[in-house]
């Protein structure tokens, strides 16, 4: 069986790195993949350039010596080289992931418009349609930037309105997100997790103490803050009450914020604020171990990997009760939401969780094979290369 030559796309670090490394593994199967991998993300790569795949968890699929060439989306050279590459090639379809990043708006519809003169169809995943934090021109700006690709999948309904809300008319496959199952390798149990998290905290995390995380990203739409603020309310009738957030704040709008807030509360050591990118294997699979429950006060979100992980690695979760990924989830009954923005009614949840010790674990045991079975990546990669076959 001949299999169809991809041209795939995509960053191959982070959140949306993972993704990719899951639906890789399950792609080289059905089709003849070349991998594309950008040089630059964060501000960090200006002194630090990104010159080869690092991430541990994404080399158990991708070699390191696996060809992949490197492009920089703000090089107008970078563009050339990637047409030459594409020329070389001969893809039948190309792959390109994006994220909602104004700066390479630009390379894709470039790419993709130059693409579209050589009859090379594109298919294009959109993790996000249109950032969180909306910027003025923004939505003419992603709109535009997507105008030539042949057909989009997105992980969500929402994602699928927004587009066609904003004039989009070519073809839309929704794809949800999958389970991240893999990304629990049992290297500590939960006791070794908090033996781990508490040296590196300069802490004690004893077996008595009740640990809520947030984990991922800081940023103003993750909602972090109303997490802070609804601390108080649990520690007045559960004080042995540890909470932990764990995340970069590179991207933060107001890093000083949260902090700040944890002082003005008086949470001292009661709130701990690890604000840096955890790129230790072990210590980020303790983290999530450590955690009775991990919650995610999201004030906006389109779809979250950190939550898939959480889930995979066998913990229950809170989550803001917004979007239509979230409304199935809960459906479905492997997750607990709460109202967005009301610190409250997070911490109502978060009570009510940590006083019904069995509902807890039954969510966790009810979850994971949910999961396992509904968001599968062979159903996910079978739905992607028979849009790959329609187009070539």
């Amino acid at each position: 069986m001949n299999k169809t030559k991809i041209l795939y796309i995509t960053p191959l670090r982070g959140g949306i790195g993972h993704w990719s490394r899951y639906l890789i593994e399950e792609l080289d199967k059905l089709a003849d993949i070349t991998l594309v991998t950008f040089k630059r993300k964060r501000k960090e790569d200006d002194t630090k350039p990104f010159t080869r795949v690092t991430d541990d968890f994404i080399l158990e699929i991708i070699d390191p010596e696996r060809p992949h060439h490197i492009i920089e989306y703000n090089n107008k050279k970078s563009l050339e080289d990637l047409v030459k590459l594409t020329d070389k090639i001969k893809p039948e379809c190309v792959y390109f992931i994006m994220w909602a990043g104004r700066q390479i708006t630009w390379f894709l519809k470039e790419y993709s418009k130059i693409l579209n003169k050589k009859n090379i169809p594109m298919v294009l995943t959109v993790h996000e349609a249109y950032p969180q934090i909306v910027q003025k021109g923004d939505l003419q700006l992603f709109t535009d930037a997507y105008a030539y690709a042949n057909h989009i999948v997105v992980l969500t309904e929402d994602a699928l309105h927004d587009l066609r809300n904003a004039g989009i008319t070519i073809p839309i496959s929704v794809i949800p997100h999958g389970q991240y199952h893999a990304m629990n390798k049992n290297k500590v149990d939960d006791r070794e997790a908090r033996a781990i998290v508490s040296k590196h905290l300069s802490i004690q995390i004893s077996d008595a103490t009740r640990v809520i995380l947030f984990f991922g990203f800081i940023r103003d739409y993750k909602g972090l803050i109303h997490l802070i603020r609804a601390a108080p309310y649990v520690l007045k009738t559960l004080p042995e009450t540890l909470f932990i957030a764990a995340g970069s704040l590179e991207l933060a709008e107001k890093p000083l914020q949260y902090q700040n807030e944890i002082q003005k509360l008086g949470l001292g050591n009661k709130f701990l604020l690890f604000g840096e990118y955890v790129k230790d294997y072990i210590l980020f699979e303790s983290f999530y171990k450590a955690a009775d429950i991990v919650v995610y006060p999201y004030v906006g979100i389109s779809q979250s990997g950190t939550m898939f992980t959480a889930i995979g690695m066998k913990r229950p979760v809170i989550i803001s009760q917004l979007g239509s990924f979230v409304r199935k989830l809960e459906k479905q009954g492997v997750i607990t939401t709460s109202k967005a923005k009301d610190p409250k009614a997070i911490a109502e949840k978060i009570l009510y969780l940590l006083t019904h010790d069995e509902e807890r674990k039954k969510l966790v045991k009810r979850a994971y094979p949910i999961l396992e079975k509904e968001y599968n990546w062979k159903t996910i990669a079978n739905d992607y290369t028979a849009i790959f076959k329609k187009l070539k």
